[in-house]
């Protein structure tokens, strides 16, 4: 495994900076990173000695973001690293309209607040059109033309209702009520860009210091140390390394970027195809996602957004993220047994050196001040920064993991970075969110929903599930959730489905959507390492991840697994549950492999499928039956193959 402690790369809101070798890069580089040491400095004052107002602390942010944004992404493309004159004109003035519009609502959102809310003035609308186009436009920079396009639908559907046809429709916006809409508190300045603001980006600065003190390579030598030896071991490296790192992360399609180009190619020359260890990396990406205790900070948004305890949540997640690395290792395993692939017990260790036991003390310890001080009751936002500045004063104490300045530097400057494409999605997610509820598309929506709850819950949940993946696709996981949650979330809950569940119902399928076409991002990244076609991990990634597109389910009809008041009465009930889940994800494993111990014929593998069916589906009998069917048809397997291999002894 690589022993680079700069283990990642900038996600795609945070481009490349400008080439240097021109003034005009060298300028654009310094500007965009001035700005991003602003988010870091004024993030980490004002979690630290109190938050400003809501408008100035999100409109701080948001103006630095916008500005670093168009410094990293100077061009009209995507990415872009040099401009010509026109383009930087205009990417100038962009930044200059960033900042007079965030500096005139800082100096009159009292004013506006009190007296001109639902009558603006025509400085106060300039502001909101201009405000609301660049912000889109920094979207387009950052994202690409996905999310611009849905954002764009939304706002043509503020204006067309009246045209529109069934529970579309609705009395339509002018374009005054539509731009301050979108440019307001239950638009851009909502709860998206609150969510970013205010909790996930000292989580995106504690990833980045973990990162670049070399825990992320630390997690990488100790998956493989634990994995080398078995036939699996160059997946279950994947597996593990992945979803550990993925967890602080907060991108899918970043972690793999970060460790595909290792992981993907330890597990093709272990004999995997390219394709296979493509989708491998890309479903173990997306584990991160829902693993305590970070949960690519998702349990830090939703416990702010619900006011339920960060440690109901984090209970919550457990089970489910276990189950979900389970199914990826049983998968592994069963394909590796297939192909004949062997263990490495040959290869060297590698010992346990002075800077592995550094980095293993900085994981413990920072970690740990996280845990300890979330436990006892202290902010989100003041745990992460305790945790990050104790993972970087550890790394000053330890020789061998102490940085230098330029190191240090670099952390500021991917803290600010990294957290600059979920800030303008965010952005940009609230106008979507806003005019779902200005036009009552949301409440209609979330009618339908109800209604065919009614009758079949389960529909109403696959419903519910289909508009995350749709809604998620080509988003970051923290703002597809966001915005889904503000869509199907009130419909999901008055079908007697608890708040908990159906937040974490929501945000499960947003991570998802990372590995579904057709917008699939951790797939793409993937396919870029592997140079496979995307449809072939996409695929694959599918077939690997069939458990996890049930888990969801599973949680809403056995609430005993989200480890939520738990009692020696109850612990029966859930340790049933349980081991019900472990044998159907054993028998779809094998189903889907076809091998276990040798190969399975085709009745054997309808069998198992039907039996994990009969798992899932609600019911003490089926699944009782449906274990039954499992033991049988697997015993028999393996007794098969110890009768044959005591006979060939």
């Amino acid at each position: 495994m690589s022993t680079d402690v700069d283990h990642g790369t900038p996600p795609a809101g945070a481009a490349a900076a400008p080439s240097p070798m021109t003034p005009m890069g060298r300028f654009l580089s310094t500007l965009g990173a001035s700005a991003c040491a602003g988010i870091v400095f004024f993030i980490a004052y004002t979690t630290l000695v109190g938050k400003q107002p809501a408008w100035v602390q999100l409109e701080g942010v948001l103006t630095l973001a916008l500005i670093a944004v168009f410094a990293f992404n100077p061009g009209f493309k995507k990415g872009a690293r040099q401009a010509n004159s026109a383009e930087a004109a205009l990417t100038f003035l962009l930044m200059a309209g960033a900042l007079l519009t965030g500096a005139y609502m800082i100096q009159n959102y009292q004013v506006i607040a009190a007296f001109r809310e639902g009558v603006p003035n025509s400085w106060d609308m300039a502001v909101y059109i201009v405000g609301t186009l660049i912000v889109l436009e920094a979207s387009r920079r950052a994202e690409g033309w996905i999310l611009l396009a849905v954002v764009l639908a939304a706002v043509v559907y503020m204006f067309a209702g009246p045209y529109l046809p069934g529970m579309f429709n609705h009395r339509g916006m002018d374009v005054k009520q539509a731009f301050e809409l979108s440019f307001s508190q239950q638009g851009i300045f909502g709860v998206a860009l609150d969510a970013v603001v205010n909790i996930v980006y000292i989580y995106v600065i504690f990833g980045a210091a973990l990162r670049l003190t070399g825990v992320g390579d630390f997690f990488d030598w100790i998956s493989e140390a634990l994995t080398r030896k078995y036939r699996s071991g160059s997946a279950q490296c994947a597996i593990i390394a992945s979803a550990l790192f993925g967890s602080i992360n907060g991108s899918a399609p970043a972690n793999v970027v970060a460790n595909g180009a290792i992981t993907i190619n330890m597990m093709s020359r272990a004999g995997f195809t390219r394709a296979y260890a493509g989708a491998v990396e890309a479903s173990s990406s997306v584990v991160g996602q829902i693993m305590p205790p970070v949960m690519g900070v998702g349990a830090f948004i939703m416990s702010e957004i619900t006011g339920i305890p960060y440690v109901n949540i984090m209970l919550a997640a457990i089970v489910p993220s276990l189950v979900f690395i389970f199914s990826l290792s049983v998968v592994t395993a069963m394909e590796a047994e297939k192909l004949g692939i062997k263990g490495e017990e040959q290869k060297a260790r590698e010992p346990w050196t002075a800077l592995r036991i550094a980095q293993f003390a900085i994981m413990t310890v920072g970690f740990g001040v996280l845990l300890v001080m979330l436990f006892t009751g202290y902010s989100v936002d003041l745990c992460g920064l305790g945790a990050t500045v104790t993972v970087i004063g550890l790394s000053l104490v330890f020789p061998w993991t102490r940085p230098s300045l330029a190191k240090l530097n670099q952390i500021v400057m991917d803290g600010g970075k990294e957290g600059l494409s979920v800030t303008v999605s965010c952005a940009a997610i609230g106008i979507i969110i806003g005019a779902v509820a200005g036009t009552g598309l949301g409440v209609k929506i979330s009618q339908g929903i109800v209604a065919m709850g009614s009758e079949y819950l389960v529909l109403a949940l696959v419903m519910a599930a289909v508009c995350s993946i749709l809604l998620g696709m080509g988003l970051p996981t923290a703002a597809s959730y966001l915005m889904v949650i503000a869509i199907a979330g009130p419909a999901i809950i008055k079908l007697n489905v608890s708040v908990l569940a159906t937040h974490l119902f929501v945000f499960y399928f947003a991570v998802m959507s990372a590995i579904t076409p057709p917008v699939a991002l951790a797939v793409f990244a993937a396919a870029a390492i592997a140079q496979v076609p995307v449809i072939s991990i996409a695929l694959i990634s599918m077939r690997l991840c069939l458990v996890a597109f049930i888990l969801p389910f599973m949680w809403i009809y056995h609430p005993e697994l989200m480890l939520q008041n738990l009692s020696l009465s109850t612990w029966p009930t859930f340790l049933g549950a349980f081991a019900a889940l472990v044998v159907a994800t054993v028998a779809l494993a094998a189903m889907q492999v076809g091998h276990c111990k040798g190969r399975l014929s085709l009745f054997e593998r309808v069998m198992l499928g039907a039996a994990a069916a009969l798992i899932f589906w609600p019911g003490v009998v089926s699944t009782a039956v449906g274990c039954a069917f499992t033991i049988v048809v697997l015993g028999r397997k393996l007794l098969r193959n110890k009768n044959r291999d005591t006979s060939a002894a």
